[in-house]
């Protein structure tokens, strides 16, 4: 009996951050057979079925093209080796976990279940980040909401996480305020343009 081989896929950047992000362990020796393999402890500790779930992820993966993708995304500073718990393990920098918050964008939308309270999104962005903040304006109509001033937005819909994930995005942090209230003049009109 022939037994067939499962084919390999090379990967992509954006899958590789995807799953360190999602934070499936990767011990740095498969990708440097140099490094010393101290994995045993790591191990112990870790549950078995969970360690060989998150091994599952990487095995459908060419090792010799995962390889290239890592040292790429080393040189690029989008991952670096950090040892923890005695184990050299590969995990995303600061610039990675941007790149990969970019790749999450284009799946955001907001839970359209209205519990009762407005978000008022308030900005006021400095003068030198003029391009995130028009990414930000962007961002703001694209998940709909309601433009009230130049830079003061409605939703009635939970949209916390994703204002602080933009914020992080844009590097905008301390220039966007998210005011949540019971009640708005005009209120029933903001209902119809919202389906509520």
């Amino acid at each position: 009996m022939k037994v067939i081989s499962q084919v390999k896929i090379d990967p992509k950047t954006k899958e590789v951050l995807m799953l360190l992000g999602a934070g499936a362990f990767l011990a740095a020796s498969i990708i440097f057979p140099g490094l010393p393999m101290a994995a045993k402890p790591f191990i112990d500790v870790v549950k078995e079925a969970d360690r060989n779930k998150r091994q599952k992820e990487w095995e459908k993966f060419n090792l010799w093209r995962l390889r290239q993708v890592i040292k790429r995304m080393q040189s690029s500073k989008l991952v670096e080796v950090k040892e923890e718990k005695g184990v050299p393990i590969i995990k995303i920098t600061h610039k990675g976990k941007q790149k990969l918050l970019r790749y999450k964008i284009d799946e955001m939308v907001l839970e359209s279940n209205w519990d009762g309270k407005w978000r008022l999104v308030i900005y006021d962005v400095q003068t030198g980040k003029r391009a995130n903040s028009e990414m930000f304006r962007t961002m703001l109509n694209k998940l709909r909401f309601l433009k009230l001033q130049r830079s003061v937005y409605l939703t009635p819909f939970k949209c916390e996480d994703e204002i602080e994930y933009l914020r992080l995005l844009f590097e905008i942090g301390n220039e966007v305020q998210i005011l949540k209230v019971g009640s708005l003049e005009n209120e029933a009109a903001y209902r119809r343009y919202f389906g509520i």
